[in-house]
């Protein structure tokens, strides 16, 4: 293919957009006895910091409800700062359950039961309600006033990946020719991404040197992941949004032992677990850890999930049997038509053994996606422009630093200082860079 210039995978907004969101406080009371149990902890050792774990916190609320666009770190240090900015409400019944049930998984081991109980029961469960109307955000243009939210960094994205989802399906001509549809993928805090779903068949081939032949000698399943993320520039007032393409593979076989650190799996449901309302189908990203047991150590869901499940009625696999059969009701899903939980456990260096597939994406697979994207965004109509481009350079240049004199064969005179193959060693260049006047 001919081409003069080579385009960038980065885009900026061309009309501001405004993201209507809904805030939720956490009640004085709930912070109060959050911070508490947080400082009793780091009191006698058991925490090297005396805040409040949100970091845990947030990844179950995002986990149950995935239209959160944005939790803010002082939620629950601040009263007044909001917790959560989600684009719609959800009910909020289960959520005093949930976050006790996080508040015991969390402080229970080291401050005892009794004492983390005698707090929760003095706890209002009434005491949780949304603001009553959204407030306006933009998701271009910077707040004048460096109080108020900033919201971009998460809304923007998750403006694009709707946008993207009105029409899921993209044609896929890379290294093998796809047909993929994308689904969400929830996360907070690292700007959005979509995944395509069922996973494809990468056959592994191998060469055999007596047949003088290809062969299959195996299979992986894969799936593609693109992400939107923005990110500042130094030399622009507006951030850039990128586009970035990779993959996830998955676990196929029966898994001996989870990892001691873990693993990660990803549930599709299309069920709100916080409220049990019907939702897109997207993917929830849960760790599954290794808990201590009379029987020793065995790999559980947090307690938090597991309890809120148990209300929802929701059948969640558990983790062994999950790792028996890591293809945990894999198929085509239509949004219109429940099929259940569908899961599958990725692959990474935590699991032992081989890994599946080669890593990575080739660059026929890259130009690939950036061709369809570009094709989407023209069709469909998106508010976006590409930024930069890079322009390919001819076989004729002009080398930065001049050539040193080379050396026949079989000389073994001193070389000339000038002639250096490091410029920077040369007098001739270090003397005038480093005794110059500022």
């Amino acid at each position: 293919m001919e081409f003069k210039n080579i385009l960038l995978g980065s885009w900026e907004l061309i009309q501001d957009v405004e993201y209507k969101l809904f805030q939720l406080q956490v009640p004085k009371d709930w912070q109060q006895v959050a911070q508490f149990l947080a400082n009793a902890r780091f009191k006698i050792g058991r925490s090297k910091y005396p805040s409040v774990p949100v970091r845990s916190l947030d990844s179950i609320i995002a986990a149950s409800f995935p239209n959160i666009i944005q939790t803010m770190r002082y939620g629950w240090q601040r009263p007044g700062q909001p917790w959560i900015l989600a684009t719609e409400k959800a009910a909020l019944s289960y959520l005093p359950d949930l976050i006790k049930d996080w508040l015991r998984e969390e402080f229970s081991e080291y401050l005892g039961d009794d004492e983390v109980e005698t707090k929760l029961n003095t706890l209002d469960n009434e005491a949780w309600q949304w603001e009553e109307e959204p407030t306006n955000y933009s998701i271009w243009h910077q707040p004048e006033n460096r109080n108020a939210l900033d919201v971009r960094f998460q809304a923007l994205p998750d403006y694009l990946t709707k946008e993207f989802l009105k029409n899921p399906t993209l044609l896929f001509d890379g290294d093998i020719p796809y047909e993929l549809t994308f689904y969400p993928v929830v996360r907070l805090g690292k700007g959005s991404e979509i995944m395509s779903w069922p996973p494809q068949r990468v056959p592994m081939i191998e060469f055999n040197t007596k047949e003088k032949r290809q062969e299959e000698v195996g299979e992986a399943y894969i799936s593609f992941v693109i992400s939107f993320k923005l990110q500042t520039v130094p030399w622009r007032n507006q951030p850039i949004i990128y586009h970035q393409l990779s993959t996830r593979q998955w676990m196929t076989k029966f898994i001996d032992k989870i990892p001691y650190r873990g693993a990660t799996a990803f549930i599709g449901d299309n069920h709100r677990w916080l409220d049990g309302v019907d939702q897109p189908f997207c993917f929830i990203p849960l760790s599954i850890k290794q808990k201590i047991t009379p029987e020793g150590r065995e790999p559980k869901w947090s307690k938090a999930i597991s309890e809120l499940l148990l209300l929802n009625d929701s059948p969640l696999p558990e983790p062994n049997t999950l790792a028996a059969n890591p293809m945990y009701q894999w198929s085509t899903f239509n949004n219109e038509v429940s099929k259940g939980i569908q899961a599958a456990i990725a692959y990474d260096t935590r699991h032992p053994g081989d890994r599946p597939c080669l890593p990575g994406v080739s660059p026929r697979d890259l130009a690939s996606l950036d061709r369809a994207i570009q094709n989407k965004i023209e069709q469909e109509g998106f508010p976006l422009r590409r930024v930069g481009h890079a322009v390919k350079i001819s076989a004729n240049y002009k080398p930065f630093w001049e050539k040193g004199e080379p050396k026949k064969k079989g000389d073994r005179s001193p070389k000339k200082r000038d002639n250096l193959s490091t410029p920077m060693l040369r007098p001739s260049l270090a003397a005038s860079s480093v005794f110059r006047t500022p």
